[in-house]
């Protein structure tokens, strides 16, 4: 499920917001204000973010150039009251992908959010907090420096991080990266995991591999 991340301090529009995303299945985090929002930010990457324009303290203009300078794949979406051209094309010159005025219908800011999150996904990169797979380029990208991992490891961590938490057993990942349904020799496994604890370790990512016992393995 795509995690959209909205900051809107007006509680009404916020509440539309909430129930828009919950209704096309999507999982919505809301912030009032820029603090709570960058807290949440560094913790965990979201797959779209919606910026309210005026907000108290710090601008959704300001909160976008800030974005932009640390990342500039997130899909980002202005909504605001100001309608005039030019405050569509600072934010659009500033790294907005869309701009949306207030007020919305729901049935098109959902097609809006859709519509960017198939793009995202065609560009056959994968997110997870600070750790970026691109399938183009078939790497990793920790802290926007390159990290070398080897076939089997980029398979496992690729199928952990689309599984955004989730576990994924044994089984699943003999199936999907060995091809094969025999796990008697899961040594192997084990040791394609603890490589990859160490290169995330190394490189200072705020992402573990988790063992669950018995069953199979996780991000976190």
């Amino acid at each position: 499920m795509a995690l959209i991340y909205f900051v809107e301090d007006d509680q009404s529009i916020s509440y539309i917001i909430q129930k828009t995303l919950d209704h096309a299945e999507l999982m919505g985090l809301g912030f009032s204000n820029a603090e709570d929002f960058f807290k949440a930010f560094r913790e965990r990457r979201p797959d779209m973010i919606l910026l309210d324009v005026m907000l108290p303290q710090v601008s959704g203009i300001d909160i976008l150039k800030t974005i932009r300078k640390i990342d500039n794949d997130v899909p980002i979406m202005m909504i605001s009251a100001l309608q005039s051209e030019m405050d569509k094309v600072i934010a659009l010159d500033y790294g907005a992908d869309d701009y949306m005025t207030k007020p919305f219908g729901v049935f098109e800011l959902t097609s809006r959010i859709q519509s960017k999150l198939r793009k995202r996904q065609s560009m056959e990169s994968y997110f997870y907090q600070d750790l970026i797979i691109d399938d183009k380029k078939h790497q990793l990208t920790i802290h926007e420096h390159e990290v070398y991992l080897t076939q089997k490891e980029y398979d496992i961590l690729k199928l952990l991080i689309k599984e955004n938490g989730k576990v994924v057993s044994k089984e699943t990942i003999f199936k999907l990266v060995w091809d094969t349904d025999f796990i008697g020799e899961s040594r192997t496994l084990d040791m394609h995991i603890k490589s990859l604890r160490e290169k995330l370790k190394n490189n200072d990512s705020n992402v573990s591999i988790k063992t669950i016992r018995s069953i199979g393995y996780q991000v976190e």
